[in-house]
Protein backbone atom coordinates (compact mmCIF):
# COMPACT_ATOMS: atom_id res chain seq x y z
CA UNK A 1 0.00 0.00 0.00
CA UNK A 2 2.89 2.04 0.49
CA UNK A 3 4.38 1.65 -2.43
CA UNK A 4 0.73 2.71 -4.38
CA UNK A 5 0.76 5.59 -2.53
CA UNK A 6 4.32 7.09 -3.64
CA UNK A 7 3.60 6.24 -7.06
CA UNK A 8 0.34 8.52 -6.92
CA UNK A 9 2.21 11.38 -5.45
CA UNK A 10 4.83 11.02 -7.62
CA UNK A 11 2.52 10.87 -10.75
CA UNK A 12 0.62 13.40 -9.28
CA UNK A 13 3.81 16.23 -8.71
CA UNK A 14 4.50 14.85 -11.98
CA UNK A 15 1.48 16.24 -13.61
CA UNK A 16 2.29 19.29 -11.83
CA UNK A 17 5.44 20.17 -13.35
CA UNK A 18 4.16 19.90 -16.37
CA UNK A 19 0.91 22.05 -15.97
CA UNK A 20 0.09 25.28 -17.66
CA UNK A 21 0.98 28.09 -15.33
CA UNK A 22 -1.16 31.50 -16.78
CA UNK A 23 -1.51 34.93 -15.51
CA UNK A 24 -3.43 37.88 -17.33
CA UNK A 25 -3.12 41.57 -16.32
CA UNK A 26 -5.32 44.63 -17.81
CA UNK A 27 -5.73 48.32 -17.74
CA UNK A 28 -8.56 48.64 -15.44
CA UNK A 29 -9.59 52.27 -17.56
CA UNK A 30 -10.01 50.47 -20.55
CA UNK A 31 -13.59 50.26 -21.72
CA UNK A 32 -12.92 46.81 -23.73
CA UNK A 33 -16.93 46.66 -24.80
CA UNK A 34 -16.27 49.11 -27.28
CA UNK A 35 -13.83 46.32 -29.16
CA UNK A 36 -15.53 44.76 -32.00
CA UNK A 37 -12.81 44.68 -34.47
CA UNK A 38 -9.15 43.80 -34.00
CA UNK A 39 -5.79 43.01 -36.43
CA UNK A 40 -2.55 41.88 -36.09
CA UNK A 41 0.08 44.55 -35.27
CA UNK A 42 2.25 43.42 -38.36
CA UNK A 43 2.59 40.76 -40.81
CA UNK A 44 4.77 38.90 -38.35
CA UNK A 45 3.19 39.57 -35.08
CA UNK A 46 6.06 38.13 -33.00
CA UNK A 47 7.74 40.62 -30.92
CA UNK A 48 11.12 39.14 -30.38
CA UNK A 49 13.59 40.58 -27.69
CA UNK A 50 16.74 42.49 -28.96
CA UNK A 51 19.47 40.83 -29.59
CA UNK A 52 17.54 37.64 -29.16
CA UNK A 53 18.75 34.37 -31.44
CA UNK A 54 15.82 32.13 -30.46
CA UNK A 55 14.05 30.88 -33.52
CA UNK A 56 10.21 30.00 -33.59
CA UNK A 57 9.40 27.50 -36.17
CA UNK A 58 7.42 29.24 -39.25
CA UNK A 59 4.57 26.31 -38.59
CA UNK A 60 4.29 27.29 -34.67
CA UNK A 61 4.19 30.81 -35.52
CA UNK A 62 1.23 29.95 -37.87
CA UNK A 63 -0.03 28.18 -35.13
CA UNK A 64 -0.42 30.96 -32.93
CA UNK A 65 -1.51 33.35 -35.54
CA UNK A 66 -4.68 30.51 -36.24
CA UNK A 67 -5.12 29.65 -32.51
CA UNK A 68 -5.60 33.40 -31.77
CA UNK A 69 -7.89 33.88 -34.52
CA UNK A 70 -9.70 30.82 -33.88
CA UNK A 71 -10.77 32.13 -30.11
CA UNK A 72 -11.06 35.71 -30.96
CA UNK A 73 -13.48 34.71 -33.66
CA UNK A 74 -15.65 31.96 -31.22
CA UNK A 75 -15.78 35.99 -28.68
CA UNK A 76 -17.21 37.70 -31.65
CA UNK A 77 -14.54 39.94 -32.79
CA UNK A 78 -14.21 40.44 -36.41
CA UNK A 79 -10.92 40.42 -38.21
CA UNK A 80 -9.99 42.94 -40.20
CA UNK A 81 -6.91 43.76 -42.76
CA UNK A 82 -6.31 47.61 -42.25
CA UNK A 83 -5.11 47.81 -38.90
CA UNK A 84 -6.34 51.50 -39.45
CA UNK A 85 -9.43 50.43 -38.99
CA UNK A 86 -9.30 47.71 -35.79
CA UNK A 87 -10.59 48.88 -32.30
CA UNK A 88 -7.12 46.64 -31.10
CA UNK A 89 -4.11 45.01 -32.59
CA UNK A 90 -2.50 41.71 -31.10
CA UNK A 91 0.76 40.48 -30.92
CA UNK A 92 2.58 37.45 -29.48
CA UNK A 93 6.02 36.34 -28.20
CA UNK A 94 6.73 32.76 -27.98
CA UNK A 95 10.03 31.30 -26.92
CA UNK A 96 11.96 28.56 -24.28
CA UNK A 97 14.71 28.45 -21.91
CA UNK A 98 16.63 26.29 -20.14
CA UNK A 99 15.91 26.31 -16.85
CA UNK A 100 17.38 24.61 -13.00
CA UNK A 101 15.83 23.41 -10.65
CA UNK A 102 17.74 22.58 -7.38
CA UNK A 103 16.22 20.74 -3.76
CA UNK A 104 17.47 20.23 -1.12
CA UNK A 105 16.28 17.73 2.09
CA UNK A 106 16.61 17.96 4.97
CA UNK A 107 18.95 21.23 5.64
CA UNK A 108 22.27 20.51 7.29
CA UNK A 109 20.36 18.38 10.20
CA UNK A 110 22.40 17.69 13.74
CA UNK A 111 20.15 16.21 15.75
CA UNK A 112 18.34 12.75 16.50
CA UNK A 113 16.12 11.13 14.19
CA UNK A 114 13.07 9.44 15.67
CA UNK A 115 15.13 5.95 14.99
CA UNK A 116 17.83 7.00 17.40
CA UNK A 117 20.64 7.75 14.45
CA UNK A 118 22.39 11.28 14.12
CA UNK A 119 22.03 12.64 10.46
CA UNK A 120 24.45 14.91 9.58
CA UNK A 121 24.11 14.69 5.67
CA UNK A 122 22.34 16.68 3.17
CA UNK A 123 20.58 15.27 0.13
CA UNK A 124 20.41 17.46 -3.08
CA UNK A 125 17.76 17.08 -5.91
CA UNK A 126 18.90 19.25 -9.52
CA UNK A 127 16.84 19.08 -12.40
CA UNK A 128 17.54 20.87 -15.47
CA UNK A 129 14.41 21.15 -18.30
CA UNK A 130 13.10 23.67 -20.63
CA UNK A 131 10.23 26.14 -20.20
CA UNK A 132 8.04 27.48 -22.84
CA UNK A 133 6.36 30.52 -22.77
CA UNK A 134 3.75 31.80 -24.75
CA UNK A 135 2.85 35.73 -24.12
CA UNK A 136 -0.34 37.52 -25.93
CA UNK A 137 -0.49 41.63 -25.64
CA UNK A 138 -3.39 43.60 -26.92
CA UNK A 139 -2.90 47.15 -27.80
CA UNK A 140 -5.86 49.58 -28.19
CA UNK A 141 -5.42 50.83 -32.12
CA UNK A 142 -6.24 54.16 -31.13
CA UNK A 143 -3.91 54.98 -28.42
CA UNK A 144 -1.34 52.31 -29.79
CA UNK A 145 -0.93 51.73 -25.93
CA UNK A 146 -1.06 48.32 -24.23
CA UNK A 147 -4.17 47.15 -22.72
CA UNK A 148 -4.08 43.50 -22.18
CA UNK A 149 -1.11 40.74 -21.46
CA UNK A 150 -1.28 37.33 -20.58
CA UNK A 151 1.17 34.82 -20.73
CA UNK A 152 1.53 31.52 -19.97
CA UNK A 153 4.53 29.00 -19.36
CA UNK A 154 5.20 25.28 -19.31
CA UNK A 155 7.53 22.46 -18.43
CA UNK A 156 7.95 21.45 -22.27
CA UNK A 157 8.53 17.64 -22.23
CA UNK A 158 9.33 15.23 -25.60
CA UNK A 159 5.38 14.76 -25.58
CA UNK A 160 4.92 18.14 -25.83
CA UNK A 161 7.30 18.89 -29.03
CA UNK A 162 5.40 16.25 -30.76
CA UNK A 163 2.04 17.77 -29.75
CA UNK A 164 2.70 21.51 -30.57
CA UNK A 165 -0.55 22.45 -32.38
CA UNK A 166 -2.24 20.67 -29.19
CA UNK A 167 0.02 22.49 -26.85
CA UNK A 168 -0.49 25.93 -28.35
CA UNK A 169 -4.09 25.76 -28.92
CA UNK A 170 -4.95 25.13 -25.33
CA UNK A 171 -2.22 27.71 -24.23
CA UNK A 172 -4.06 30.52 -26.61
CA UNK A 173 -7.60 28.69 -25.09
CA UNK A 174 -6.50 28.95 -21.54
CA UNK A 175 -5.20 32.55 -22.02
CA UNK A 176 -7.72 34.20 -23.83
CA UNK A 177 -10.93 32.72 -21.61
CA UNK A 178 -11.82 35.31 -19.86
CA UNK A 179 -11.08 38.04 -22.34
CA UNK A 180 -12.48 40.60 -22.80
CA UNK A 181 -11.97 41.53 -19.02
CA UNK A 182 -15.43 42.47 -17.46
Amino acid sequence: MRVFTVLILAAALGACATSLDTHVDHDPRQVFTAYHTYAWIRDDPQIRAAGSDYQVSALNRRRVVEAVDAELAAKGFAKVMNRESADFTVAYTIGARDKIDAQSYPAPYDGRWNWGRRYFGQEVNIQSYVEGTLAIDIFDRRSHQPVWHGWAKKRVTAEDKERAEEQINAAVKTLLKDFPPR
